[in-house]
């Protein structure tokens, strides 16, 4: 490959990629969404955060952010930041005063209640889970 070729390919360097991607955690999760401590559940837009590991299973990494979209739309996010996501202190969660976004308070990064980027250093979207809702179990799955 002649030099200048190699120059132009370094120099095309992605900083995305520069990030090391959030770890593989397994995620299987049901959860009904009738149950009171899901209440936020019921409204569109409203999220609840979900343990690693507790009564409704196994939450990947940091946990589980699940945020209702419409009556029968819901998403799941990972809970770690994909900005320098092994910092113990990447940590993402619903913005507490608006619950309107999500943010991390180690980098301040914030994302949009999809999960997209809207502000800080975070490289690339929220990690997302697979959903299904079947009656009132949702499931939550990678």
């Amino acid at each position: 490959m002649p030099l200048c070729s190699l120059l132009f390919v370094a120099a095309c360097g992605d900083k995305v990629d520069d990030q090391p991607l959030i770890p593989y955690a397994p995620v299987n999760l049901s959860i009904n969404i009738t149950n009171q401590a899901y209440t936020a559940l019921r409204y569109d837009n409203g999220a609840v955060t979900l343990p690693v590991k507790g009564p409704a299973g196994d939450g990947g990494v940091k946990g589980v952010i699940v945020v209702r979209q419409s009556a029968g739309t819901y998403l799941a996010f990972e809970r770690n930041c994909p900005y320098r996501p092994y910092d113990a202190c990447a940590l993402v969660s619903l913005d507490r005063n608006s619950r309107l976004f999500m943010r991390d308070s180690c980098c301040n990064s914030q994302f949009d209640l999809r999960g997209q980027v809207t502000g800080g250093p975070a490289p690339r979207p929220l990690k997302q889970y697979s959903t299904s809702l079947q009656g009132t179990l949702l499931n939550i799955t990678n």
